[in-house]
């Protein structure tokens, strides 16, 4: 397996956090040595959400039966605007040359959303003209703080779908448009749209209520950028969480 995690390093000059993946396959991984789909586990860095994981692991299986090899990588660079949400999502090196699977994988990977990569800006005092000093705010996510342009390496993901190990690694990219808005956001909006955020994030379902109005997913994103816009007032008739309902 250490000549998989060289070839694989070696074909895509991946970081070493990459090759690090094929390392602990003896105690963490699934049945018959193939290793779990990873997004959340130990390890510096966000992680794609579990949702995001699901669907790249669905295009592995669709896909999986017409490769060849065993094992592949497979890079990708992301664009993450200010409210956290990927719109762009394009592949930086690949071992897959089956274009349904890659294309699957972009379709995945856009639309979902990082608000760790972002939230880290409120803490970069450059952000706010250095007038609020990064002691004064707790960020979230990626320990380090992020500027516009910067690289994020989010934990990579191990996926196994018919005998295929394919790791997945995502760089995101905070677009300089993220830092404009943000600078225009008061922090006491942040402060409160932010927890609502995250809310929602864990708990995407609609209630049954609401289902007939808005489908069976709640639209975070969409419902975040509202609760900027009207200065923290959470749509509640939108993204209503756990628990609530309307009087």
């Amino acid at each position: 397996m250490g000549l998989v995690a060289t070839r694989l390093t070696a074909s895509l000059g991946l970081t070493l956090g990459l090759g690090f993946v094929f390392l602990p396959l003896g105690c963490g991984s699934g049945p018959l040595g193939n290793p779990r789909p990873r997004a959340h586990g130990s390890g510096d860095g966000p992680s794609v959400p579990a949702a995001t994981v699901a669907a790249l692991s669905a295009c592995a299986e669709h896909g999986a039966a017409r490769l060849t090899d065993t094992h592949y990588a497979i890079m990708f660079d992301v664009d993450v605007r200010a409210d956290g949400r990927v719109d762009k999502a394009k592949v930086r090196e690949s071992m897959i040359d089956d274009r349904e699977i890659v294309s699957c994988m972009e379709d995945a990977l856009r639309g979902m959303s990082l608000p760790g990569v972002v939230t880290p800006l409120r803490a970069a005092g450059p952000v706010y003209g250095g007038s609020v000093s990064p002691e004064g705010r707790t960020p979230l996510g990626h320990p380090a703080a992020a500027v516009a342009g910067a690289a994020v390496n989010l934990i990579p993901i191990v996926l196994v779908a018919a005998g295929v190990t394919i790791v997945v690694a995502v760089t995101a990219h905070v677009v300089e448009e993220a830092v404009e808005a943000i600078e225009k956001w008061p922090k006491e909006v942040e402060d409160k749209c932010y927890p609502r955020l995250y809310e929602c994030l864990n708990n995407t379902s609609q209630p049954w209520w609401n289902r007939r109005r808005f489908g069976d997913r709640k639209e975070c994103n969409a419902c975040f950028r509202e609760c900027l816009k009207d200065s923290g007032e959470w749509p509640m008739y939108k993204c209503p969480p756990p628990g609530y309902f309307p009087n």
